[in-house]
């Protein structure tokens, strides 16, 4: 008898993964291009693969977009961390650019040369972010994707006092580089 509930259960699970898959996989994308770059299409199987996995025991404590995108962030961090560790060194990121979020790259200029002096002020800022460790970049990155920090906190399995410590440092890191303040601004 368990045997016949086992195929309705599957069913259903993926009948729900193909849900979060048609529903959340654009989002899903984009933040993890942010975060991963050129790895971005592995982070997203990842991540589908552990909510299929996981989708059975959600308890529907909360909204399933929001277990599915605290479960998205983790396995997104965890995956650049195995990825990190195996390179053993931090390498540039030509796509840095491609994880920021659309409103840090809306241009206010009118002008082809408020235009270009925005593009210019991108470039700098982005250089900037790429010179950030990583560990100051993801929390930089995270909270720019919205979360509070106690979110980034549980994303990260870190203690608050340090994910509040790396985004100070991180901060002044970029003021730093960024010596005119104009750039740090959106």
């Amino acid at each position: 008898m368990p045997n016949s509930a086992h195929p309705v259960a599957n069913a259903e699970t993926a009948a729900r993964c193909e849900h979060l898959l048609q529903e959340r996989g654009g989002r899903l994308r984009a933040l993890a291009s942010r975060l991963l770059g050129q790895d971005a299409d592995d982070g997203v199987q990842e991540v589908f693969a552990a909510a299929c996995r996981s989708l059975p025991s959600f308890r529907g404590e909360s909204q399933l977009s929001t277990w599915f995108h605290r479960l998205s962030l983790r396995v997104l961090c965890a995956f650049r961390a195995r990825r990190d560790r195996r390179a053993g060194r931090e390498t540039p990121d030509a796509e840095a650019e491609t994880r920021l979020s659309p409103a840090a790259l809306a241009a206010y200029a009118a002008s082809p040369f408020e235009l270009l002096a925005a593009k210019e002020r991108r470039g700098r800022v982005l250089d900037a972010l790429q010179r950030l460790s990583p560990a100051l970049r993801e929390v930089l990155l995270l909270r720019g994707e919205g979360l509070a920090y106690d979110e980034i906190a549980s994303t990260l399995e870190l203690p608050l006092g340090t994910v509040k410590s790396r985004m100070s440092a991180a901060l002044i890191a970029l003021a730093e580089r960024l010596p005119d303040r104009e750039e740090l601004l959106p």
